[in-house]
């Protein structure tokens, strides 16, 4: 009998999930930015167009508008490699919204509870989604059972990345400072879609 959710997760396993979470929500905010920077374009018009995208979708369209836009290989790279960093954690995000958890040896440990409980000859993709069947890699590396301290470290690693992240996209002018509430157009707001009458 497999045992209830309370037993293996503790509220600083939650505390840590949610912060896993708000930082990768951080990451996409300011993929986004750069995104309307660049294209020279409103933040929440790309909100909109990059809404279905998740993380590694966002990621990979801030890349290429990059290359498009013609951005210096040095700041391409440099602002590819901040974004591994997210990205080396992106199954764990994954997991931590899509999976219920289950405790793991050691006995502190927990894991994503459908690692024991998988159908014959499925497995999980754990890189790449788009990636074809001929060309998945499963990746050694790849963790399914995390302490807190893991976690922590986690929490830790995205934030302190961040932050660097942040301050390189200031430093080379791709971001600026964190804007202010929405001004009014002159003449007041324009009337919603809902709000104009067809003939």
């Amino acid at each position: 009998m497999e045992k209830p959710l309370s037993d293996c997760l503790a509220e600083r396993h939650l505390l840590l999930f949610g912060s896993i979470v708000q930082w990768f929500a951080r990451y996409e905010v300011l993929m986004r930015d750069v995104m309307a920077a660049v294209a020279g374009a409103d933040s929440t018009a790309v909100m909109f167009l990059t809404r279905g995208l998740n993380f590694n979708g966002k990621r990979r369209a801030l890349l290429d508008l990059l290359r498009h836009r013609i951005v210096p290989l040095d700041q391409f790279d440099r602002i590819n490699s901040y974004l591994l960093v997210p990205n080396t954690f992106f199954t764990l995000r994954d997991d931590i919204a899509h999976s219920t958890w289950i405790s793991s040896t050691p006995s502190n440990w927990i894991q994503p509870n459908w690692i024991l409980r998988m159908p014959p000859g499925v497995r999980p993709l754990r890189s790449d989604l788009c990636a074809s069947a001929e060309n998945f890699v499963e990746l050694e590396q790849d963790k399914v059972a995390y302490s807190l301290e893991d976690l922590n470290e986690t929490v830790q690693t995205l934030a302190a990345n961040y932050e660097s992240f942040k301050g390189y996209l200031r430093e080379i002018r791709l971001i600026g400072k964190i804007p202010g509430p929405i001004q009014q157009p002159e003449g007041g707001l324009r009337p919603a879609l809902r709000d104009i009458h067809r003939p």
